[in-house]
């Protein structure tokens, strides 16, 4: 019992300092929880925030399938931020050595038989016009082609064409 009791205050750490770590997850959208007061598992409270849909634009306004694409993305951001603590607590049990192995194996199953869609490498970043998940600035979340043509116009403030 004292083993089990040592196990969950590493794997409550473990969560703790893995949520608390950065402020960007593994595929650099989805925001971190934020942990209040976290003495055990059952108090951890998490708050995230998913990407908007898509905007529409006049000249960029995507094409259906874009549309498609991003609201499947949208799925899976919620889908990720849902099961979260729950992936990260299964990991952290198949990664102890101090448990039994059967225990370890229990959680493994759990873990693969949780929805795909819900893990964080599936997350891509995409455009918010077309969709378009290829070459995607970052800072504008938008693709380099929407980019060039919003800096040439002027649309984006501070952004502009370099000359000398």
């Amino acid at each position: 019992m004292a083993s089990l009791r040592r196990v969950l205050l590493n794997v409550t750490s473990y969560c703790q300092r893995s949520l608390t770590q950065s402020s960007y997850s593994t595929s650099g959208m989805l925001s971190r929880s934020v942990v209040k007061h976290a003495n055990n598992l059952g108090q951890i409270q998490a708050r995230h925030f998913t990407t908007t849909l898509m905007k529409s634009g006049p000249k960029h306004s995507g094409t259906e399938q874009g549309v498609k694409r991003n609201s499947a993305d949208h799925r899976r951001r919620l889908l990720a931020a849902r099961f979260e603590l729950r992936r990260k607590l299964y990991k952290a049990f198949c990664k102890d050595p101090d448990l039994p192995s059967e225990m370890r194996d229990k959680n493994r199953y759990k873990l693969s038989k949780l929805p795909r869609n819900s893990a964080f490498a599936r997350i891509r970043n995409r455009c918010v016009f077309t969709g378009r998940s290829r070459s995607v600035t970052e800072l504008f979340r938008v693709s380099r082609i929407v980019f060039r043509g919003l800096a040439s116009k002027g649309a984006l403030m501070g952004i502009t064409k370099s000359s000398w």
